[in-house]
């Protein structure tokens, strides 16, 4: 639990008073007169129950009526805190010999906030503890205070101390109307990294790219669209052969090839058998040529009868060999193909291998790594490439690249978001040794005008913007390894919102309507 306490002076506690110009206000109340307490104001943020509570109010004097401005915040979720709209709250002043002061509210004063009035009938130190109950409930201890017997004492014994940075204000109302949070900065082992340049390509047997088999005309079907998803054996279009030949006379030409072919073989045999008493040695060489030379004809008719195997004689089938999307078509419909020109290119995108390039120095580093992290350019998040998300290292390059004095290490990694082969990414490489540092959610860091900040609380409402330096980042987790120290709180969620606060006409004066 963290407490904080900021001195405000003077309080201006009456219901509904106006602010000097240039205060801001919370307007909590309804209008009524207007008096000025001379008391200094306190404020206080505490952590405890899955609850922040951050309360203003005047310094406590015997006999003297105290507005405790409550706003309760609902902090279970880190993904964003909201206010508690429902409840009733009993502020109890606990004194040193046990005896205890107790008043309650049992409704808010809007939402979040509360408004007990605690009036201490003795002096003397006493524990400030507020119980909330209702659909969140959970108690807060304050702890010490000062309960004064005159005023004048409570002017004394409480000195505003003036802030060690400039204060950005961002009031409840507008955090509970954003997505907000805040963390601790915490000191934790983190894995090692080094940064590296890298791109996601299909792994082998998961990209086929299709040529033309004969110089034809290409006939597509309806598959031939790029974002197509087809299955093993589809078929993609056909290439329907050019020279003027119709399938009749390949057919045809394909038959007289295998009689020839036949014939040739037939003839060897016998002249193989009446060799060398009826049939010369230079016949049955002639009969072992004719044989090459029908076989030769046979394969090229075979050929051309592959090139119509189609139904109906529709020409040559382009089939995907695997189960996939269509990702480039580079040939349309009309289209005259050559030999080997690309038709098409299908590539199955459920796994990918991430090929990260480190630098000569650093690759002794990664042998061993047990996973990496990318970013691709327009990215929301980073992603994360290791057993916790079915994937892993396949490899480490054995040598340097002369040209660019980098080394390979190729990562595989499942693909369910739609992240696409071809893509350049920014890569961090985990090594295997571990970090001790102060750590903190990577979401709370924020790019002021290239500067690297970040917003540490310094109360409930106020905000100190602190320069960090960045070391290595784990997942969502992120190394600082100067500007913070263990234990101060950051803001977590909403950190670019309250950036924006603080262009948007210069920081307010602190002070409340109530």
């Amino acid at each position: 639990m963290k407490r904080t306490a900021l001195l405000l002076a003077p309080f201006f506690f009456a219901f509904g008073c106006d602010l000097p110009q240039g205060g801001h206000g919370h307007d909590h109340g309804p209008a009524a007169e207007e008096e000025e307490d001379r008391r200094p104001g306190l404020s206080f943020t505490v952590y405890a129950d899955g609850l922040e509570l951050f309360m203003e109010l005047p310094a406590l004097v015997v006999g003297q009526d105290s507005p405790l401005i409550a706003h309760f915040t609902d902090a279970r979720d880190p993904e964003g805190f909201v206010w508690v709209t429902e409840g009733k709250v009993t502020a109890t002043l606990r004194h040193t010999d046990g005896t205890e002061e107790v008043f309650s509210v049992d409704k808010l004063l809007r939402n979040g906030i509360f408004k007990p009035i605690v009036t201490p009938k003795r002096a003397g130190e006493a524990e400030l503890i507020l119980r909330l109950d209702g659909p969140v409930s959970g108690t807060v201890s304050i702890g010490q205070v000062r309960v004064y017997a005159t005023v004048d004492e409570a002017i004394a014994g409480e000195v505003e101390a003036e802030p060690a940075e400039p204060v950005v204000s961002y009031l409840k109302e507008a955090q509970w109307k954003t997505v907000y949070a805040t963390t601790l900065a915490e000191s934790a082992t983190i894995r090692g990294s080094v940064r590296a340049t890298g791109e996601l390509v299909a792994p082998i047997g998961a990209k086929a790219s299709l040529g033309s088999p004969v110089t034809g005309r290409l006939v597509a079907t309806a598959l031939l669209r790029v974002g197509a998803k087809v299955r093993a054996g589809d078929v993609l279009a056909r290439v329907v052969p050019v020279g003027g030949e119709d399938r009749g006379a390949v057919d045809a030409a394909l038959a007289a090839a295998e009689s020839e072919r036949a014939i040739a073989e037939a003839e060897l045999v016998r002249a193989e058998a009446l060799h060398p008493e009826v049939v010369s040695t230079k016949a049955l060489e002639a009969a072992k040529a004719r044989l090459v030379v029908a076989e030769q004809e046979l394969t090229s008719a075979r050929g051309r009868r592959a090139a119509w195997s189609g139904s109906g004689g529709g020409g040559a089938e382009l089939r995907s060999p695997i189960a996939g999307e269509v990702a480039f078509v580079r040939a349309q419909e009309g289209s005259v193909l050559g030999v080997g020109d690309v038709v098409v290119e299908i590539v199955d995108p459920s796994r990918l291998w991430l090929e990260a390039r480190v630098t000569e120095s650093d690759a002794p580093r990664v042998r061993g790594s047990a996973g990496a992290m990318f970013t691709v350019a327009g990215g929301a998040s980073p992603v994360l490439v290791d057993a916790s998300t079915g994937g892993g290292l396949l490899a480490v390059g054995a040598a340097v690249d002369p040209i660019d004095r980098t080394v390979p290490i190729v990562f595989e990694l499942p693909n369910p978001g739609g992240l696409m082969p071809g893509s350049y990414v920014d890569v961090r490489v985990f090594t295997p040794e571990r970090i001790e540092a102060i750590v903190i959610p990577a979401a709370a860091i924020v790019d002021d005008g290239g500067a690297t900040v970040v917003y540490v609380m310094d109360g409930g409402e106020g905000f100190y913007k602190r320069r960090v330096t960045l070391g290595a980042r784990d997942g969502d987790t992120i190394a600082v390894t100067s500007g913070l120290v263990a234990g101060e709180r950051v803001v977590s969620r909403g950190a670019y919102e309250v950036l924006l606060s603080t262009s948007a006409g210069g920081i307010p004066a602190h002070g409340h309507q109530h």
